[in-house]
C-alpha cells in the first residue's frame, strides 16, 4: 500500500511540475516535509518559502506548495522575461526597444 501511494506522488509531482499548484502527500506519522527543490526539512505545520518563490505548506498527510508569482506566458514576441528571485516579481520587456509594449498571460499566484 505505500508503494502505490508513493508512485501516486510521484505520478502527481510529473504531471504537475509547471503548474501553479501542487500537492504531495507525506507518510503517515512523519515529523516533517521535505522541501523538493533543496531537500530541506521543514517541521509539521510550518510554511516557507523556497529559492524558486514556491511557497509551501507541511501539514499531516500532506504538502502543498504554490507559486508566489506568476509565470508569464503567451509573451509579445521580442520580449523576454526577467525573474528576480530575491524579491518574487518578473518583468516582461523588450531588450532593444524599451518603447515596445509587451503584452503577456501569466499563471500562478
Amino acid at each position: 500500500m505505500k508503494l502505490l501511494a508513493l508512485v501516486l506522488v510521484f505520478c502527481a509531482f510529473v504531471s504537475l511540475s509547471d503548474s501553479a499548484c501542487y500537492l504531495g502527500l507525506i507518510e503517515a506519522g512523519a515529523k516533517y516535509c521535505v522541501d523538493n527543490l533543496d531537500k530541506t526539512k521543514h517541521p509539521m505545520g510550518s510554511t516557507w518559502i523556497n529559492r524558486r518563490c514556491v511557497r509551501c505548506t507541511c501539514s499531516p498527510g500532506s504538502m502543498q506548495c504554490c507559486d508566489v508569482m506568476g509565470r508569464p506566458t503567451s509573451i509579445t514576441k521580442g520580449c523576454i522575461v526577467k525573474y528576480n528571485y530575491n524579491t518574487c516579481k518578473f518583468k516582461v520587456f523588450h531588450p532593444k526597444d524599451p518603447s515596445v509594449k509587451c503584452d503577456y498571460a501569466a499563471v500562478g499566484k
